[in-house]
């Protein structure tokens, strides 16, 4: 084992003390709230973009306890019902943007449309501009999964860019075998991925252990629009970021609490380590709270500057990755 591999399994360690204190952070989060994305929940905005039109939901705060607005970009295909622990955490505390990427079933996309990654980076900047949030502003950006590897790839391409930066368990490469994302992807027809799907997601799910992250990839399966997936995947069907990453010269943050089928934390430390400013955030708890963890860590951030760095608060949970 390399020194690296050693460190990255001591990162990824958890003592008792710290999770205990993660669970307490989760159970003050735990606050009854309204359907996320449900009528007047949110208000909703859509985006110029690029062939078409992206979603934005925005949830305003009168009386903020966060210093500073938090932008979100979820995961792929994911959908604002699967983000409710992370919209609970953070509602009446924080303001909210919730923005979903071009292959999400809410955006209005021509066919024929570039539904590559570093096009969805570049519309997560114009959505930026389009709400009001310069570079230059001070704001969170926030992103877990696949959204983390959008993100990723806008500021390696300097396309896109934040005051802070949070990747929670960032996707080094689409979680797709490799054979149908290349081959099958671009000739199978919609009707027949459709058919097809009960099937696909059985074969690719059916032995996930964690209840609650396969109860929610089952979600964001079954509510997919199959033609922007299809297309979106096929144009991701080489991506990978590891290797890559060493061009991003600015400060970000990887955030990780959790592991399951679909979210390897083996390879977060090592995300992390390769970015010559990446710092690595620790915060073990159960797969169950994973979305309210990403609630929890980003309150935190919220309520601090972005000169602050990292808040006092998680400063515990951050582990040696070098």
């Amino acid at each position: 084992m390399h020194a690296s591999d050693d460190l990255f399994a001591q990162a990824l360690t958890v003592a008792p003390a710290d999770a205990q204190r993660v669970e307490e952070m989760i159970q003050d989060a735990d606050r009854p709230a309204p359907s996320f994305g449900s009528p007047g929940s949110v208000d909703e905005m859509d985006v110029p973009v690029e062939g078409g039109w992206i979603r934005v939901l925005h949830v305003p705060c009168d009386d903020p306890a966060a210093r500073r607005p938090v932008v979100m970009v979820p995961g792929f295909g994911a959908t604002p019902e699967g983000f409710q622990d992370f919209y609970a955490a953070l509602r009446g505390r924080a303001e909210l943007y919730y923005v979903e990427t071009r292959e999400k079933s809410s955006s209005r996309i021509a066919g024929g449309a570039d539904m590559s990654v570093s096009r969805s980076a570049r519309d997560i900047q114009q959505a930026l501009d389009h709400i009001g949030l310069p570079r230059s502003g001070d704001f969170l950006l926030i992103a877990p999964c696949w959204g983390a590897a959008i993100v990723l790839q806008g500021l390696m391409e300097r396309s896109l860019d934040a005051p802070t930066v949070v990747v929670a368990d960032p996707m080094h490469a689409l979680w797709f075998p490799k054979v149908f994302l290349r081959f099958v992807a671009p000739i199978a027809p919609v009707a027949l991925l459709r058919l097809l799907r009960p099937l696909v997601a059985r074969a690719m799910l059916g032995d996930m252990q964690e209840p609650r992250q396969k109860e929610r990839a089952y979600a964001f399966v079954y509510g997919a629009d199959v033609w922007k997936w299809k297309t979106a995947a096929h144009a991701a069907w080489d991506f990978e970021l590891l290797g890559r990453l060493g061009t991003i010269q600015r400060e970000v943050f990887v955030l990780n609490g959790t592991g399951d089928k679909i979210h390897d934390q083996v390879f977060y430390p090592r995300i992390a380590a390769e970015l010559p400013g990446g710092r690595f955030i620790s915060m073990p708890t159960d797969e169950s709270n994973r979305e309210r963890l990403f609630g929890v860590a980003a309150l935190e951030f919220a309520r601090v500057s972005a000169d602050d760095g990292l808040p006092r608060s998680l400063a515990r949970f951050e582990k040696k990755i070098r």
